[in-house]
């Protein structure tokens, strides 16, 4: 298992937007009709540190980089029968979370992911970002990538290295630090960095120094069941 991942056990077409999702998935009609989700403004730190990563490829833009970043890995992965099954498994995962509705979904969500094998986690995020329209290259190995999962192209901002935690409660600040290190020794010029878990003050510092996008809480659900990846993140 690798260093950061949770084994505690947790507790027990259209993109559906999280706000219709909490109501069971029905569309309001009136005032609400076509209306956007928009993400709750955090206190954690001043508004200049806030910043908008416009990240989801729609129509047939999204479409094409979406299969072509299939066919990429298809052909990458195609003597890796271990990858190819977690993809699988994470297809699975994905299928799984966007059925929950209703009360208590995003809770429901979290614990599901929570408990997800870590490599398996890997290939979800991965897989959540392919689904958006972005085109994903899948690592060919588990070990000896240096803390680096995969790479996603980001319309309009280029290559993201791409790390995946599965936390239960507060992240190590030292994993965001590390990943940093290695976005840097690596040559990367910025890095999203995903997680299950709760960030904490100590983890922002290292955001800025290490060009680091953190991806956690309602904007991974936003990922994960919405298909985007398009709000408000700190960096």
């Amino acid at each position: 298992m690798k260093r950061g991942h949770s084994n505690r056990p947790a507790e027990a077409g259209r993109s559906v937007t999280l706000e219709e999702r909490g109501q069971g998935g029905s569309r309001n009609r009136g005032k609400r009709a076509g209306r956007r989700f928009c993400w709750p403004r955090p206190g954690r730190l001043p508004a200049a540190r806030r910043e908008t990563l416009p990240a989801r490829s729609d129509g047939i833009k999204g479409v094409l980089l979406r299969c072509t970043s299939q066919l990429i890995n298809a052909v990458r992965l195609r003597k890796l029968s271990g990858h190819r099954q977690r993809i699988a498994q994470s297809r699975a995962v994905l299928h799984a979370v966007r059925q929950f509705k209703g009360d208590g979904y995003a809770a429901r969500c979290l614990v599901y992911l929570r408990r997800v094998d870590p490599l398996v986690f890997e290939e979800v995020v991965l897989s959540a970002l392919e689904d958006a329209g972005m085109l994903v290259l899948r690592n060919r190995s588990y070990t000896g990538d240096g803390g680096i999962d995969g790479q996603v192209w980001i319309p309009g901002r280029g290559w993201y290295a791409v790390q995946s935690k599965r936390y239960y409660g507060h992240i190590d600040h030292h994993h965001v630090a590390d990943f940093g290190a290695a976005l840097r020794e690596r040559g990367y010029g910025a890095g999203l960095f995903l997680h299950t878990g709760r960030s904490g003050a100590a983890v922002y510092p290292h955001l800025a120094q290490g060009k680091i996008v953190l991806v956690s809480g309602t904007s991974l659900l936003q990922l994960v069941l919405g298909r985007c990846l398009e709000e408000a993140v700190w960096n």
